[in-house]
């Protein structure tokens, strides 16, 4: 089984290009993305502008926010072309399962695909995924 992290963006970024993995700067996005790098075989970010976005991807600064009516794209959208995306993309990959570490509205790729998927942090508020996120890494570097 090859593990697929799926770490959310965040609205907390550089004000200058940068890879995609440097360039949002939250304190979730950068507990999740150590999460998925460290218990994933592979990981991307979901991004409300660009979709699907390899770590490594250099982008400008924006502010797009998934389900925003005024910046954002229309969420079903969004989710059929994110989901088609990371099956192009986990065809290079034995037995892809998905490892979904977002919030709820990137979620709804769940049901844009048929690739297995685990959302370890669903139903869980902002703290909460941060209090789950600490205790993992925590529990990984001990």
């Amino acid at each position: 089984m090859t593990r697929i992290g799926l770490v959310g963006c965040a609205a907390q970024k550089l004000q200058r290009p940068a890879p995609a993995r440097d360039l949002y700067v939250s304190q979730l996005f950068r507990k999740a993305s150590a999460y998925a790098q460290a218990t994933c075989d592979v990981w991307f970010i979901l991004s409300a502008k660009h979709h699907l976005v390899h770590p490594d991807e250099v982008l400008d600064p924006y502010n797009v926010r998934l389900g925003d009516k005024v910046t954002g794209p229309p969420i079903w959208d969004w989710a059929t072309e994110t989901a088609r995306q990371i099956e192009e993309a986990a065809a290079a990959f034995d037995d892809p399962h998905l490892v979904v570490l977002a919030g709820e509205q990137y979620q709804t790729i769940r049901w844009r695909t048929t690739l297995p998927i685990d959302i370890p942090m669903k139903g869980l508020g902002i703290g909460e995924q941060l209090g789950f996120l600490t205790r993992e890494l925590n529990a990984i570097h001990a």
